[in-house]
């Protein structure tokens, strides 16, 4: 009996496996069907800004941004959406707000997945904090502006 349960639940499982990797197949072709072109969404994560910090032509406020890699075609973007803070808030169950900068960048692989989603700052040459690089957790590359 127990042997048959497991069986049974080794199969319901590796079926709902199959089923995810269709509808992300399925949200791919969407995509390409609403913009007309070829765009591949890659991972998310959440990063935290405790100063204003320039990334292309804007300026993040302090606080929590959602950032996200995207391929359009032949060009390569990140972008930014501001992340509520709520009082009470927990990493999981944030709400993801508007949209605030879109910037491309060059994209360099990178011998191993990035854990953590990681920016990297330097100095402008007007002494503001810019982003030079960005590591989105789960990908192999590294974002460079």
């Amino acid at each position: 009996m127990n042997i048959r349960n497991l069986a049974v639940g080794t199969l319901f499982f590796l079926a709902l496996a199959g089923f995810g990797g269709l509808a992300q197949d399925s949200h791919r072709e969407h995509h390409k069907a609403q913009t007309g072109g070829d765009v591949i969404v890659g991972q998310k994560g959440t990063v935290h800004f405790t100063e204003k910090v320039k990334v292309g032509d804007t300026i993040l406020n302090p606080g929590m941004y959602q950032v996200q890699h995207v391929a359009e075609g032949g060009d390569h973007v990140i972008i930014f959406k501001e992340v509520g803070m709520a009082a009470g808030y927990k990493m999981g169950n944030t709400p993801v707000g508007k949209e605030v900068a879109r910037v491309r960048c060059n994209v360099e692989p990178v011998a191993k997945a990035a854990t953590n989603t990681k920016v990297t700052l330097r100095k402008n040459a007007a002494g503001e904090k810019e982003v030079a690089e960005v590591q989105v957790a789960g990908e192999a590359f590294k974002h460079l502006f």
